[in-house]
């Protein structure tokens, strides 16, 4: 027997229907197209133009412009064109050099230089150029050990440290001598070389007994032509170190502490005082601290604090070499005017004596001694503090 299959009838699309779908898609096609064209029509492409740069157009000049022409406010000061009245100022509070700005194309270097009490003060920081260095301590057979080091002695040709260690001068006729002692020295490593390197070689410079690296300042200021002293501390309105030479004493220590103090360097020819208002007074406890330095070799500078002192008397006695100073250079004040004035009060003295000037390691105290130089009378000179020592 023969199955059929039965099919379900499908509905087919007609004509009719095809037709109207594809006119709406092509309609929709159509405008899509013409929206394009519109849009493209409204926003042309941007064109690549070169920037054009507009220059302000000069002012037509007016020739019947009557603008009066501005005044010369310089006009009645008799200041020429083309001048510039505070183009230079060649020295504190002084007045202007009037400079043709025409004439000088290049800027020069300015010299700003400061006054004091009319004279012309150098430079801080230049350093003398011209000197003779001195011997290198130690010299052999100079010295004699002890249980602290070695000290000055006596050579066996008969030098001592005073004649071997001191500057070597000559005085010339006709010309007045002062000396001149910067003191306080080795404990401020700045003023220290500034002394140094600052001051002529004819100033005498002292150095504390007690100063760190004692030797090599010792060194660099005799080869720079100075002379050298250490300060012995003595008992004084200061307080008392564990090494100063102390009043009141017959026994032994105060040598015993003057040999630590002589040991800590080599090179100087003399000692000096630091304080010692007491023990200046004391002539028991001076006596055999005065026999020890002369059976050293060596002089002694007294600072001149006190006039009437034992120390004087007792050097005399035992053939010590010995002087006084004369007066303080910054005993009131540390500015180099003050120092400068009590240099000149110096010259009063005759040819005959030296004057001695003690100052003290402060900056005013070099520059004062530096300016004093720069403008001091031909006839007056400085001569090292040995010098007026050996002289008497």
């Amino acid at each position: 027997m023969v199955q059929h299959i039965r099919r379900n009838p499908r509905k087919l699309p007609s004509v009719r229907k095809h037709g109207l779908s594809a006119l709406l898609l092509l309609a929709i096609l159509g405008l899509s197209v013409m929206a394009w064209l519109n849009i493209s029509a409204k926003n042309p492409p941007i064109k690549h133009v070169a920037a054009e740069v507009l220059l302000p157009k000069p002012m037509a000049q007016n020739p019947t412009n009557t603008t009066p022409p501005l005044p010369d406010l310089l006009k009645d000061d008799n200041i020429p064109q083309n001048v510039n009245p505070t183009d230079q100022i060649s020295m504190v509070g002084g007045p202007a050099e009037t400079v043709n700005a025409q004439s000088r194309p290049h800027p020069q270097p300015r010299t700003n230089l400061l006054m004091i009490d009319g004279r012309t003060l150098p430079s801080r920081t230049q350093s003398i150029r011209n000197y003779t260095p001195l011997l290198r301590a130690p010299i052999d057979g100079m010295s004699q050990m002890t249980p602290y080091g070695r000290v000055p002695h006596p050579h066996k040709d008969g030098r001592t440290a005073l004649s071997a260690y001191a500057k070597p001068f000559t005085p010339k006729a006709k010309t007045k001598y002062i000396s001149l002692v910067v003191g306080g020295l080795g404990l401020n490593p700045s003023i220290t070389r500034k002394a140094i390197n600052n001051l002529p070689g004819t100033v005498t410079l002292s150095f504390a007994a007690e100063a760190p690296g004692l030797q090599g300042w010792v060194n660099q200021a005799r080869a720079r032509g100075h002379e050298v002293m250490i300060e012995l501390p003595m008992q004084g309105s200061e307080p008392i170190g564990t090494r100063t030479l102390i009043s009141g004493r017959t026994d032994m220590s105060n040598v015993k502490n003057l040999e630590y103090l002589l040991s800590r360097a080599q090179g100087y020819f003399a000692v000096t005082n630091y304080d010692g208002g007491i023990l200046i007074k004391d002539e028991t406890a001076l006596l055999p601290i005065v026999k020890r330095l002369k059976e050293a070799g060596l002089g002694f500078v007294y600072d001149g604090g006190i006039a009437e002192n034992r120390l004087a008397p007792l050097a005399k006695r035992e053939g010590l070499a010995y002087i006084s100073g004369t007066s303080y250079l910054d005993e009131e004040r540390h500015d180099a005017s003050y120092v400068m004035q009590n240099i000149k009060i110096l010259h009063e003295d005759s040819y005959e004596n030296t004057p001695i000037g003690m100052g003290f390691a402060y900056e005013g105290t070099i520059d004062g001694i530096r300016t004093w130089l720069a403008a001091k009378p031909k006839n007056i000179e400085i001569a090292p503090v040995s010098y007026a020592l050996k002289k008497g």
